[in-house]
């Protein structure tokens, strides 16, 4: 549901979004220039400029076989230092003690690069100091802009997922978010084009992580629910 809305909401600006295929080579004037897209399917996109967003995986080769690895990234504990001694793994490369849900991860994303790297620092300096801190507590939380939308997302996307608000990409308002419901519990939520207020609203929610009764019911209070928690 989610994604419908974005796709009817971008085809409505002009943008056309192709599926079914992939994208396996480009043609080149003699100037270098790319000039055309060739699709698998046989199609050929015309195509002045060309963005590739694949996405990344963490370089963690330099490392193998002298720090401990899991998950694709390098382990770390709640401050950040691997196996070896005065040795720290930060941000997308680290796999970490995601407290709240009690499991080893990786997090790609900027605001986690920061606060891990701040993490690491004060636990560096407490260490020097003879203290001690808190072990990492973090909120999984992405966010994206694009023409006049912005959505947040916080916690976790598993479970069902309990849609409220208008997600019609015609309408004006298009205000809309989602509830991901795992085990009886809000586990992750959702707003489009929301206030700082009420994405601050969603962000306890998904920390909280309060019992719900009724899918239906939560779908129908949408943000009034999050404001009671």
């Amino acid at each position: 549901d989610i994604a419908k809305f974005y796709e009817g909401y971008y085809a409505n600006k002009g943008v056309k979004i192709i599926k079914g295929t992939v994208a396996v080579g480009f043609g080149s004037h003699a100037s270098g220039e790319v000039k055309e897209v060739h699709l698998k399917d046989g199609r050929v996109l015309e195509a002045d400029l060309v963005v590739v967003g694949v996405g990344a995986k963490p370089l963690t080769t330099l490392f193998k076989g002298q720090v401990a690895e899991e998950k694709g990234g390098i382990k770390t504990d709640g401050f950040f230092k691997t196996s070896v001694l005065d040795v720290y793994a930060l941000g997308d490369v680290s796999t970490f003690p995601l407290k709240m849900y009690g499991e080893l991860r990786r997090v790609e994303h900027v605001d986690h690069a920061r606060k891990s790297a701040e993490q690491a620092v004060k636990a560096i300096k407490a260490g020097e100091e003879g203290k001690s801190i808190e072990e990492y507590d973090y909120l999984p939380y992405f966010y994206s802009r694009s023409f006049d939308l912005s959505w947040q997302f916080y916690g976790d996307n598993v479970g069902d997922a309990v849609i409220f608000g208008d997600s019609d990409p015609d309408s004006p308002q298009h205000k809309f978010g989602s509830y991901w419901v795992n085990n009886g519990k809000i586990v992750g939520t959702f707003l489009e084009s929301g206030t700082p207020e009420e994405n601050n609203l969603i962000a306890k929610v998904a920390k909280v992580q309060p019992p719900v009764e009724s899918l239906e019911k939560l779908s129908k209070e949408g943000l009034g629910f999050a404001s009671k928690i």
